[in-house]
């Protein structure tokens, strides 16, 4: 399955009754987790109006658990990492931003939880390096997010097939953390592997959101939601079977070998006196070749399927 993040950021400007909702409505969408924003000083209280008070951030995880929706949030500082470990979330997610804020990392690494690192604005090179900060403190739960940290990000530049460059470089799951307008983007990323997506998610869009023209409606997340299990319904696993029911499809479609003319028993069998037609059900067209040399048993009326039991030497 194909986790989808709605990141709700700072969209709910600061109220908890906003931020409950924005939970139930990305609960309601069929989103795996919602993500708000923790901006915290070491006294672990808000930075700006736009943030949830702690005591907030509590409610709002508690009621995740309840409905069954992770909670998850991004730290920007130890007192953030500690505090958010404390509830307990589920999982951190590292911003792009601090992908060489090498200390941080460490920190968040130390306890032991999954990390998702989104890697906006960096090369194989810091991504290399972010990911040894993490292994070398003991934490191997990594999975990374291809981003590009332009808000919105225009099509042409999104790089959807940095996904599959970043999985195989590191062979670690790869996600997609999305700053593009509409769903576009997201669906080809799941169709390129990504195993996570993550959407900027507002039930109101206010003129001075910087995520105002890439955050989905819940309409919008319903259907991402939708397309999102659609085609990784259709990936399939990868193996080239036919699928069930194509057997008796085969039956019907594919070609045997039938006689071109009428045939006299003990006629030797020469390519110009057979042919290849539906149905099926008789010996393949993929065997014409070994039936060539052989005598017929039995005397044939033209058009007749052949079976292996009419020829001499078989």
């Amino acid at each position: 399955m194909v986790n989808l993040i709605a990141q709700v950021g700072a969209n709910h400007r600061g109220s908890l009754d906003s931020a409950l909702e924005h939970l139930h409505a990305a609960k309601d969408a069929g989103a795996n987790a919602a993500r708000f924003q923790t901006s915290y000083t070491q006294d672990v209280e808000p930075k700006n109006s736009a943030a949830l008070r702690p005591a907030d951030m509590v409610k709002l995880h508690s009621e995740a658990q309840a409905l069954r929706i992770d909670f998850l949030s991004t730290p920007f500082d130890f007192a953030t990492v500690d505090f958010l470990d404390s509830l307990p979330v589920p999982a951190f997610k590292v911003a792009s931003g601090d992908l060489t804020n090498l200390p941080l990392l460490a920190h968040i690494a130390h306890t032991g939880r999954p990390i998702y690192i989104a890697t906006g604005m960096s090369d194989i090179g810091e991504v290399s390096d972010a990911i040894s900060v993490c292994r070398r403190h003991g934490n191997q739960d990594i999975t990374l997010l291809h981003c590009v940290s332009l808000l919105p990000t225009p099509h042409d530049r999104a790089n959807l097939r940095a996904i599959c460059t970043l999985e195989r470089t590191f062979e670690l799951p790869v996600g997609y953390a999305d700053h593009t307008i509409g769903n576009e983007a997201c669906l080809a990323a799941v169709a390129l592997g990504a195993t996570m997506i993550e959407k900027h998610f507002a039930l109101k869009r206010y003129r001075d959101s910087p995520d105002k023209e890439v955050a989905a409606n819940l309409r919008q997340l319903i259907a991402l939601r939708r397309g999102i299990d659609i085609i990784a319904q259709a990936l399939g696993d990868g193996r080239k079977v036919p699928q069930e029911g194509e057997i008796e499809v085969a039956e019907i479609a594919r070609r045997s070998v039938f006689s071109a003319r009428a045939l006299k028993r003990g006629e030797l069998l020469t390519p110009d006196l057979l042919t290849c037609h539906c149905p099926g059900t008789g010996i393949p067209a993929s065997q014409f070749g070994e039936i060539i040399g052989h005598r017929l048993k039995l005397d044939l009326p033209a058009d007749e399927m052949l079976q292996w039991d009419m020829l001499e030497g078989v």
